[in-house]
């Protein structure tokens, strides 16, 4: 049995080290990657704002030290239930798309977005945008602060979650409105 806790050890501290050692090659080659410093990053040939990291995997009732919720939505995708939870990081402002687990109060990280720097009249909205005319839950965008407006038809960046492989993937802004969800 001791044998068998050493080779798990052993094991478990080697791949560590690979994963370790591939995110820093990784970090180097692309020097613009999206991940927060430390996370393992994406190939270069992922879409820019999709974030992969340090956060995948995660297990939370409670937010871990050091992060605090700036706010999120319930949506569902496929049948299944997942949160997009706004949190304010030790390293900036990202998304996560949540897993619930059945018969917990406790959340998985399955997907993070990093949240690129909001100008003062932007703002991002979650699960209420509409492309081409159609609801699409699955949508963030940053739109432009409009004055008594609560549609939004301008559209600085946009991504849609692929719950199915963890990821936020970019997408067009044309066609794509968003409405304040406490004013509808």
């Amino acid at each position: 049995m001791t044998r068998l806790r050493e080779s798990t050890k052993n094991l478990l501290a080697a791949a560590l080290c690979i994963v370790a050692c591939s995110g820093e090659a990784a970090r180097k080659e692309a020097a613009s990657d999206v991940a927060p410093a430390g996370a393992a990053s994406t190939p270069s040939s992922s879409p820019p704002g999709v974030a992969r990291g340090r956060y995948i995997g995660v297990r939370h009732g409670p937010l871990p030290a050091g992060v605090s919720s700036l706010g999120g939505a319930v949506v569902r995708i496929s049948g299944a239930e997942y949160t997009f939870t706004s949190v304010r990081t030790p390293t900036g402002d990202m998304v996560w798309l949540d897993a619930l687990e059945s018969g917990s109060a406790q959340k998985v990280v399955r997907a993070e977005l990093r949240v690129p720097p909001l100008a003062r009249d932007e703002r991002l909205l979650m699960a209420s945008c509409d492309v081409d005319g159609r609801l699409d839950p699955r949508v963030l965008a940053i739109v432009v602060n409009e004055a008594n407006a609560t549609k939004f038809t301008k559209v600085r960046q946009a991504w849609r979650v692929d719950a199915v492989n963890g990821r936020f993937d970019v997408i067009p802004v044309a066609g794509i409105s968003c409405e304040d969800p406490g004013t509808s």
